[in-house]
C-alpha cells in the first residue's frame, strides 16, 4: 500500500514538473511579493487585501520564503514549491479523513488517487498566487480531521481545533471562508446519519449529536468576518475586477448556478478524460448534465452508507457556487480556459469524495475487502493500474499547461533571472551610496519586468537603503549611473 501512495505523489509531481525544473514568478505574484520584502513592509500589508482575498497568513508565508531565499533570483525556486507541497499535504490528509470514514485503506488510496493524479486544478500548483488556494484547502481539511476526532472520541478540545481551522482558511485565500459551513455540513449530516444507522467500521463511541455543537465551527468563520471586514471590508467591495460595481452589486447566485451547472459538465466531467478549455453549447450541456444527474442518483441509492456523499455534494456545490457568483458578470466562456483552473480545486476533490463515499454499496460485488484493513494484492494490483491509467489521461494537459510561458518556457525563465539579476545590481547600489528606495524608483521610472504583464513595477521589489540619505533627484541619477 505504501508503494501505491508513494507512486501517486510521484506521479503527482511529473504532471506538474514543468513548473518546477523551469519556476517563474508570474501576474499577481508582482503584487504580492514586494510587500514581504522587509518585515516593516509585511506587518503594514498585514491586512492588505489581494484582490477579493484578506490574506495574512499568506503575508508571512511571503516573507519567511523571501528570507529563505536570500537574493531574488531565488525567489522563484522557492515558490515554485508551495503549490507542490501544499497538494502533498492535501493528499495526505484526505488519505487520513477517507481511511476513518470508511473504515479501511482501500477507499483512502482511491480517493488519493482520484484526488492527486489529475491536471484538473493544475494553475493552483503551479502558480505562487494561487496556490494559497492549496493551503487554504489544507486548512479546511484540518478542520475537518479535527471535527471527525470529536466525532469519534467526544473530546470537545477537537471541536476547538476546528473551530480554529476554520478561523485560519479565510487568511490564506478567499475560498477558506467555505471552512466553517462545510465543517458543519460534516457534523450535522454525520449527526443525523449516526442515529439511524449502523455499519461495519461504525465508531464505538458516539457523543451525543446537538446543533449547536456541529455550529461550533461556524463560530471560526464568524469571528474572522468579525476580525478582517472592518479591516478589508472597502478594498475588497471596490475591487478593480468588478469594474463599477461593488463586489455585493457584481454577485448573482442565479447566474451562478448556471454557471455551476456548465462548469460541472465542461470541467469536471470533461477533466476525468483529460479535457481542458472546451465550453461545449447548452443543447449539449444539458442532456449531458442530466445522464450525469442520473447516474449520480443511482449511485446514491445504492450506497450503504451517504456521508462522504453529502460532503462531496457540499464541495463542488458551494466552491463553484461563490465563485461563480461573484463572476457573474464575467464572460463564461472565458473562465473554462486553463488560466481559471484554480476554481476547480475543492469540487474536484468532491466530486473523489461523492464516488468514494458510494463504494461500499459496491463491496461484495465489485470487489471484497480484507478483514484486518490490509490491501489484497488484486486492489493493489488495480491500484497501480488506476494510476497508470490516470497520469497518461492526464499527461498532455500536465505538459501544456502546468506553466504560464508555454513552449518558451525557459527562455522566459531566463529572461526573468536577468531582470531579477537588475534589481539586485540597484539594490546594492542603493546601499552603498546610502539611496532610499523611492527616490531611486522616482529617478528609474517603472521596470517592466516578463511575466508581470504590467499588473506590478519591478522596481517594487528594491528594498533600498536602511540609513538613506536625503539627496537631490540629479545625484541620485549620477550615482546610479556609475562612475
Amino acid at each position: 500500500m505504501k508503494r501505491a501512495y508513494f507512486l501517486a505523489c510521484l506521479a503527482f509531481l511529473l504532471l506538474h514538473g514543468r513548473s518546477l525544473i523551469g519556476p517563474v514568478i508570474f501576474y499577481d505574484d508582482f503584487q504580492i511579493l514586494p510587500h514581504a520584502r522587509t518585515w516593516q513592509r509585511t506587518v503594514d500589508s498585514l491586512w492588505l487585501p489581494q484582490n477579493e482575498h484578506a490574506m495574512p497568513l499568506g503575508r508571512l508565508l511571503c516573507f519567511g520564503l523571501d528570507r529563505a531565499a536570500g537574493q531574488l533570483t531565488n525567489l522563484p525556486y522557492w515558490t515554485c514549491w508551495v503549490g507542490p507541497i501544499g497538494l502533498l499535504l492535501a493528499m495526505a490528509m484526505v488519505f487520513v479523513f477517507v481511511r476513518r470514514e470508511m473504515g479501511h485503506s482501500f477507499y483512502a488510496l482511491l480517493a488519493v488517487i482520484l484526488f492527486g493524479v489529475t491536471s484538473v486544478y493544475h494553475q493552483a500548483v503551479w502558480w505562487f498566487a494561487a496556490s494559497f488556494a492549496v493551503l487554504s484547502l489544507d486548512t479546511v481539511l484540518l478542520g475537518l480531521l479535527a471535527a471527525q476526532s470529536w466525532r469519534t472520541t467526544g473530546n470537545h478540545c477537537y471541536l476547538v481545533l476546528s473551530t480554529a481551522a476554520c478561523l485560519l482558511a479565510p487568511t490564506w485565500f478567499a475560498l477558506g471562508i467555505l471552512a466553517g459551513p462545510l465543517c458543519f455540513v460534516y457534523l450535522l449530516f454525520v449527526g443525523w446519519v449516526e442515529r439511524g444507522e449502523t455499519h461495519r467500521g461504525a465508531i464505538r463511541k458516539r457523543p451525543s449529536f446537538r446543533t449547536l455543537h456541529c455550529l461550533w465551527p461556524c463560530l471560526g468563520t464568524v469571528l474572522f468576518l468579525a476580525i478582517s471586514l472592518p479591516r478589508t471590508s472597502d478594498a475588497i467591495l471596490h475591487t478593480g475586477h468588478f469594474g463599477d460595481r461593488t463586489a455585493t452589486q457584481a454577485f448573482d447566485p442565479l447566474v451562478g448556478v448556471g454557471y455551476t451547472a456548465r462548469s460541472f459538465v465542461d470541467n469536471l466531467l470533461l477533466g476525468l478524460i483529460g479535457v481542458c478549455g472546451v465550453a461545449l453549447p447548452i443543447w449539449v450541456v444539458v442532456p449531458v448534465l442530466l445522464g450525469a444527474a442520473s447516474l449520480g442518483l443511482a449511485w446514491w441509492r445504492q450506497a450503504t452508507d451517504r456521508r462522504m456523499m453529502l460532503l462531496g455534494l457540499a464541495f463542488i456545490g458551494s466552491a463553484y457556487l461563490l465563485c461563480y457568483s461573484a463572476r457573474a458578470r464575467w464572460d463564461y466562456e472565458q473562465m473554462v480556459e486553463p488560466a481559471f483552473s484554480r476554481y476547480h480545486l475543492l469540487p474536484q476533490l468532491g466530486l473523489v469524495l461523492f464516488f468514494v463515499g458510494g463504494l461500499r454499496g459496491r463491496e461484495g460485488r465489485w470487489f471484497k475487502l480484507c478483514g484486518d484493513g490490509q490491501i489484497a494484492p488484486r486492489q493493489l494490483r488495480f491500484a497501480f493500474a488506476l494510476i497508470a491509467i490516470s497520469f497518461l489521461v492526464q499527461l498532455p494537459r500536465g505538459l501544456l499547461c502546468s506553466s504560464p510561458t508555454g513552449w518558451t518556457q525557459f527562455a522566459e525563465v531566463r529572461a526573468q533571472q536577468t531582470a531579477l539579476r537588475r534589481i539586485e545590481e540597484v539594490d546594492a547600489l542603493c546601499r552603498q551610496n546610502h539611496l532610499a528606495a523611492d527616490s531611486v524608483r522616482q529617478v528609474l521610472g517603472k521596470f517592466e519586468i516578463p511575466l508581470a504583464y504590467r499588473v506590478g513595477d519591478g522596481w517594487n521589489f528594491l528594498i533600498g537603503s536602511d540609513d538613506p540619505q536625503p539627496m537631490p533627484v540629479e545625484q541620485v541619477q549620477r550615482l546610479l549611473e556609475g562612475p
